[in-house]
This record gives C-alpha cells, structure tokens and sequence, in this order.
C-alpha cells in the first residue's frame, strides 16, 4: 500500500493528469477508509467473524490495484482508489482485533506492538522496491505486481484462520444507540481523538516537513527522501515499544509520554539547521505518534468485551479518517496564510493539550484502562 500510496501520483501524472487530478486518488482513498470504516460498525454489529471482514478487505485491495494496472486513465485509477482505501480499513481493523483477542492477557499490548513493528516496516520495503519496479517496469507493471501479490492472500486467510470457538452470538443493534454508548463510556472520547491525532498529523507532519526541509533548509529530494525513510524508524519502534510500555505500565502512561514527545518534537522543528538535526527531530515526533497511535488501540479494544469490540475499533477509525482527510488541507492553508513558524508552532499545542488531559483524565484512571 505505501508503495502503490507514494507512486500513485506520478503514475497520474504520466498520464497526462494536471497536478490536482493526480493527487486526488489520495484524497479518494480518505474517503473510501471512511466510509469502510463505518460501514464495519454495522458489520461488526452484525457479528460477521473478523478473519471473513480480513479476507474481504485483502479482496478488494488486490482488485483495486489490478483495476489500477488493467485501466490506465485517470478516472478509473481515481475511483479504484476508493477501494483501495476501503480494503484497507477492514484489514486494518480485523487484523488488529484478531491479534488482541488471540494474545494472552497481559500481553496484548506487546502483541499489537509487534503487528505494529511489520506494518510499520511495510512502507520501508514497499516504497523501495515499488521504485525499482517502476524504473523498469513501469507504473502498470507497479500496480499489477502489487495485485499478484495481495491477491492471493484470501486463499492462504482461510486455510491460516483458526476456528472461532463458543456458540454464535445473535446479532447485535445497529441503531445509533450503539454508537452513543461506545463514546459515552469513560476513554473511548480520548482515544477516539488519539485515533484523529494520528491521522490528521501523519499526512499533516509529511506535508509541512516535505517544505520545510527542501524550501527551508535547502534539502535535495534525494537527501529528504533518506530522511523521510529513515525517520520512519522513529515510528516503527514508538509502536513497538509502545506496546511493551501498555502491558507493564498501561496504556494512559504511554498515551500521555506519546503526546509529549510529539509536543516537544514540533516546538523543535523551526530550531533545526541540516539533515542530522531534522532527521533527529522528526524521528522523536514518529516515535511520538506510534506510540498515540498503538496505546489508543490497546486502550479502546480494553474498554469494551469481545461481541462490541470490532465496532469500537471502527468507530474509532472513522473518527481519525476525518483527520487524515483534512490534516494536509489545514497545513497547506496554515502555510499559505502564515509560514512555517507559526504552523509548527500551532502544531505544537493540540498534542500538549492532549496530553495534560490525558494526565488529568481522573474518569480514565478511575475505570482502569489497561492492556488486560
């Protein structure tokens, strides 16, 4: 996905798109995780088993991206991005249930770290060889070698999958009480905000770097593009030892350390001079956010029992889809009207405030979170 994400745009743009055309597949993907997203509340609602939810979303990732490859126009790979997005929200969603329910107690946030640590390192792999595929083989040979092998991944689900043990469960209310009683209980505000944090600053934190290191700092797209990659670190191990920190001193303590990083990382940024100090900083800010992003999984699959946990966890996603979809909006008209400076600066302060709240959370601490 990061592969197919990263060279969508140029692929737009050998087709003869104009800027704007070729970067609205991203936007569309936004907007197809969304509506997936929330279209699990009522799949999950309806007990549909989450190894069947993972195989439907593999599915339509492997047709989009073939669509991708077998129609080369704008408007077809514009409206496959739609899918591609959707697929990915429902594997993102069944994987991190599946991995939850299937970890022992006490460990469960250790387990979703390491899931965390291979879906993290994806985009370090992907994107290097989706551009030596491309180089060689062209944007087409890209996208069909991504559905070959996404593709067969259903058949390998169905044979891996374990059974699901106890008697069927009836099918639960779909109505928007559900919904209401997910955010009314004590955490699930907070960590549906955390799921919003994340996705509104990773393309927010890209987008306003992106400028900064090449227009501010003089960086060449070369040395920003090993910047980028290796900053991604930051984020890989900020979810893996995330998930280590929720099991031994639960989730609110990383929750709020995650926040207070990224804080920190942002007032920094205006202060760097080269590659080693923006590479420094941005790595703390990714490392920062992998570690909202995996406490406020742990932490919202902990509040609720098996039979409603699918619909938390996407109702919470949803919640962060809006985010991702106008993170790089808000940042670009924050540049436009202000400068970098300001914006940094501005970016600085929703992460302190999250965190003094998380801190100050009494309701939160009262109910015990934890990755139990």
């Amino acid at each position: 996905m990061s592969s197919a994400v990263t060279y969508v745009p140029l692929y737009m743009k050998s087709l003869g798109s104009s800027y704007f055309l070729s970067g609205l597949p991203l936007g569309v993907r936004a907007i197809g995780r969304f509506t997936f997203d929330a279209a699990a509340i009522v799949v999950a609602g309806r007990h549909v088993p989450p190894q069947t939810i993972l195989a439907l979303g593999v599915t339509f990732t492997g047709m989009a991206l073939l669509a991708c490859a077998l129609f080369p126009s704008a408007y077809p790979v514009t409206a496959a991005f739609f899918f591609v997005g959707a697929g990915v929200a429902w594997v993102q969603i069944s994987l991190r249930q599946i991995v939850f329910e299937g970890a022992e107690s006490g460990r469960r946030g250790r387990a979703l770290g390491i899931l965390s640590l291979f879906l993290g390192s994806g985009p370090m792999i992907g994107i290097t060889l989706g551009g030596v595929i491309s180089e060689y083989v062209g944007y087409r040979g890209l996208f069909a070698a991504a559905a070959v092998g996404v593709l067969w991944l259903p058949l390998l689900l169905v044979r891996l999958s374990p059974h699901r043990k106890g008697p069927e469960q009836e099918p639960g209310p779909l109505r928007l009480r559900v919904v209401r009683e997910i955010l009314s209980t004590p955490g699930a505000g907070l960590f549906c905000v955390s799921s919003f944090f994340s996705l509104f600053y990773q393309p927010a934190r890209s987008l306003a770097l992106a400028f900064y290191a090449t227009e501010s700092l003089g960086l060449s797209l070369s040395s920003y593009g090993v910047m980028r990659g290796l900053s991604q670190l930051g984020n890989v191990n900020g979810r893996f030892f995330g998930g280590l920190w929720t099991d031994r001193s639960g989730v609110l303590a990383c929750l709020a350390s995650g926040y207070f990083i990224s804080a920190a990382g942002y007032a920094l940024v205006p202060w760097t001079g080269g590659f080693w100090s923006l590479l420094i900083v941005h790595t703390a800010i990714g490392a920062g956010a992998g570690m909202v992003n995996l406490a406020s999984q742990v932490g919202i699959l902990s509040l609720f029992p098996s039979r409603t946990r699918g619909q938390a966890i996407a109702l919470q996603r949803a919640v962060g889809d809006v985010g991702l979809f106008l993170g790089p909006m808000v940042v670009a008209a924050g540049l436009d009207a202000f400068g970098f400076f300001p914006v940094f600066m501005g970016l600085t302060g929703p992460p302190l405030v999250f965190g003094i709240w998380t801190v100050l959370g009494k309701p939160l601490r009262d109910k015990g979170v934890q990755a139990e």
